[in-house]
């Protein structure tokens, strides 16, 4: 997991900015360009790269550097570490300083701290501060195009082209190609969470031909996953994941803009299982600029069975100040941060049309 971030000339922080995550639920809202999605990819970077492996146990910094910018790279899909660094500052440098836990990694033995430079693409990462320990968990991250009917061909391609691909949706693709456990889900927790997705899609998927899933609804034949609707593929991902072991209790996942394509009648069952994948113990990271799903999950929250479950909001807002900065305000509860415009201007709207004069039905 993810507990603590420093960023200082990355991308859309040209300023130093500090970042406490929750080890439960954790909710950017912000505008377009506020910088929701390069926040979480520099997370989730980060998190991939902190995995154990078993080339690990002597680890050199020269090698680590190199995976390191391996991951940056992927993860934000860019050619260069210098499209990494804001160029709107003096001198082009950037640094990160992050904290990172997991199952018997005491406080501050995953710590790191690396600083980029621009325009110096051979040596352009440099790591002062290296983890004493790595972590056994592992993280996903759900980009907002969905990858569930397109991951035979990425995989195709990505074994022979990797470094054409979304490093994220690469590695959700792989993670899509196990096969389901045959003991079944671990976790009463995670149960729950995956009938609620099946819920959600009014059936269950299954492995057609070749790689490819279908959906089955009762008696019906099943439907390609092709055919099915768009909303409905990143919630069938989420329930392949969990019967196929590929997120589990530890595990941290990151999900950009989770009511992307979702009819908004369905996301009080979207925010239900992801408050039930924290309540199962992992973290949820999500972005979003909907004020319907900000408010279905503040009323979740507020119930009994959730109410001691840790939850982190960060509100991002680009501002004109110097360099262009992202102005960050972070608290509890979506109180505590900086009103949104878009958020401000779904409730503009709603009062708008309160406004209205009483119209008849035909006229409506």
């Amino acid at each position: 997991m993810i507990r603590k971030l420093t960023v200082s000339g990355i991308t859309v922080f040209p300023q130093e900015t500090a970042f406490d995550f929750a080890p439960g639920i954790n909710v950017i809202v912000g505008g377009n360009d506020s910088g929701k999605s390069h926040l979480m990819r520099l997370c989730y970077a980060l998190c991939r790269w902190g995995e154990k492996s078993p080339r690990r146990e002597f680890p050199e910094i020269w090698a680590e550097e190199e995976r390191l910018r391996k991951y940056l790279l992927r993860a934000f899909s860019a050619q260069e570490l210098s499209s990494l660094v804001s160029r709107s500052l003096p001198l082009p440098r950037a640094s990160v300083r992050a904290s990172l836990m997991g199952h018997k990694v005491p406080s501050g033995s995953a710590d790191l701290a690396f600083e980029l430079q621009a325009d110096c693409e051979a040596n352009g990462i440099s790591i002062s501060t290296m983890p004493q320990r790595f972590l056994r968990e592992r993280a996903l991250f759900m980009p907002s195009r969905e990858v569930l009917t397109l991951y035979p061909c990425y995989v195709q391609v990505g074994k022979r082209y990797p470094d054409l691909l979304d490093g994220a949706a690469w590695d959700m693709c792989r993670a899509l190609e196990a096969d389901p456990l045959k003991e079944g889900i671990e976790s009463a927790p995670l149960r729950r969470v995956h009938r609620l997705a099946e819920a959600l899609l009014q059936g269950e998927l299954e492995r057609g031909n070749g790689s490819r899933y279908m959906l089955r609804r009762g008696t019906e034949k099943p439907l390609e996953m092709g055919l099915v609707a768009e909303g409905f593929k990143r919630p069938g991902t989420l329930a392949l994941l969990l019967a196929n072991g590929g997120l589990t209790s530890g595990d941290t996942l990151f999900w950009d803009e989770p009511e992307m394509n979702l009819n908004t009648a369905h996301l009080p069952l979207l925010c239900g299982m992801m408050l039930g994948l924290c309540e199962a113990g992992l973290q949820v990271v999500l972005s979003t600029h909907s004020l319907f799903l900000l408010r279905e999950l503040v009323i979740q929250l507020s119930r009994p069975s959730f109410s001691t479950l840790p939850r982190r909001f960060f509100g991002l807002r680009a501002t004109q100040e110097p360099y262009h900065a992202v102005r960050v305000t972070a608290g509890d509860s979506p109180d505590d941060i900086e009103p949104l415009e878009s958020l401000e201007a779904e409730m503009e709207q709603a009062d708008r049309y309160l406004r209205l004069p009483k119209l008849s039905h035909h006229a409506r």
